[in-house]
Parts: C-alpha cells; structure tokens; sequence
C-alpha cells in the first residue's frame, strides 16, 4: 500500500505542536492540498511590513469594517477583482501594478484599464519591492506609505495580490521521491495526474496548473476515478 506522512496543524491547540498522521492507502492516494497566498515579500526582499495593516485574498473578508483608502498590490484576477469590489463599495481604491491582468491579451488590460478609470480606480505602473513600503509617518492604525517611480502613495489598508503557491510542504513528499514542477513549484503530474511515484495522484491548486475552482474540481473527478479504476481508455482517462 501507498504511505504518506503528513503533519497536521490544530490551530485550536495552544501547544502549538503538530500531529504527525501516517496515511495509508491501498489502491491510491489522491492529494488536493490547494493553494495559499505568497508571503509578502517582493522582488526577493527581506524586508518586513511590520507595523503595517495588510490582508490578503484569504482574511480580507474578515474585517470588521471597511477602510477608507486602499491600495492593492498586484494586477492579477484576485487583485482586479476585489480592487473593483471595494471601489464598489465607496473606497478610494488604488492598484499598482505593471500591467493589469498580464496573462491575457493586451486588449483586455487597456480595455479594463478604461473600465477602472471610469469607476474612480486609480492605476499606478510599477513594480515596488517591500523595501519601497513603509509606516505613513503621523498616522495610526497601520497606514502605509508606498514610493512607487518616486511618487508616494499613502493609504489605510494594503491588500497584497502577489500570487498564490501551491501547498506541498509537510507531508515528507520529497522522501517519498515525489517530483515538484520546477516552475511553479507545485506536484508534477502527467496527464492522467499521476506523480513521479506509482499509486500518488495530484489534483487542483497544488500542482501549480491552472488554478481555478472548476478546473480543480474537475481534475478532482479525474484524478479519483484514475486512482480507483484501470485505464481502460486513454483518451477517457485523461484530462
């Protein structure tokens, strides 16, 4: 049988030990770990936002009231998305970044560029390392002041879009001589979503595939059929 084993969290304990879980499986294992967003660090920089108040996609739906400025860094679909959503509701929204949606056509970013500037979104082109933001000097709360072409842009929250990795660690996947794609740091599958390693399958976020909910719902589908049936076609078999 296939054995994985994986270090369970429970943020409920004040030990702050982890669990260690020996998994067994005897047809296959499928891992679906998803995806967390990157550390705020960019450009390689060791600098720190210490002081400052920033959020990511994951806790910024826990505030308990809406600021009243914003400035987002990143121009990707989760930074354009609640950049827009917020500005929506009445905030001084700011994006920076150096192209918006840059995985698309350059007739999509002009064309949503026009869109945000119609709304009262402001876009600043730039790329900014977490040396370039600082505490907003005379402000409490958290402010943040952001040189950007030497141009300072002060706001009240910061929401970094910089990205998301693929969640691969903690669960001794190296040991095991499971592969990781170079480029994206996530399972390396084929296209029958099986890893480098007989009867360990991967699905969703943390291959470092396309990373939607749909695409990694279906892959879910196909990776759990492949790991309990034969192959019996290919071509029904693969994704």
């Amino acid at each position: 049988s296939n054995s994985i084993q994986v270090a369970l969290t429970d943020n409920d304990d004040n030990s702050n030990e982890n669990k260690i879980v020996q998994v067994h499986a005897k047809d296959g294992i499928v891992i679906a770990t998803g995806a967390s967003p990157k550390e705020p660090v960019l450009d390689g920089s060791s600098s720190s936002l210490e002081g400052i108040h920033y959020v990511t996609y994951e806790d910024v739906f826990e505030l308990d009231k809406l600021p009243k400025t914003m400035t987002v860094v990143g121009g990707g679909p989760i930074g354009c998305e609640l950049a827009q959503a917020f500005s929506r509701f009445g905030i001084d929204v700011t994006i920076i970044a150096e192209q918006l949606l840059p995985r698309n056509e350059p007739e999509v970013s002009s064309t949503l560029e026009e869109v945000f500037t119609k709304e009262g979104i402001r876009i600043v082109k730039g790329r900014i390392g977490v040396e370039d933001i600082a505490v907003a000097p005379g402000k409490e709360g958290g402010h943040h002041v952001i040189n950007v072409n030497n141009n300072n842009i002060e706001g009240e929250l910061l929401l970094l879009a910089v990205g998301r990795k693929p969640v691969v660690h903690g669960m001794n996947l190296e040991q095991i001589g499971v592969e990781l794609n170079s480029q994206t740091g996530g399972i390396a599958v084929d296209d029958q979503l099986r890893s480098s390693i007989k009867g360990v399958y991967a699905a969703g976020d943390c291959t470092g595939d396309q990373q939607f909910t749909h695409y990694a719902g279906y892959q879910g589908a196909v990776a759990a059929r492949n790991a309990l049936l034969p192959f019996t076609d290919p071509g029904n078999c693969g994704r």
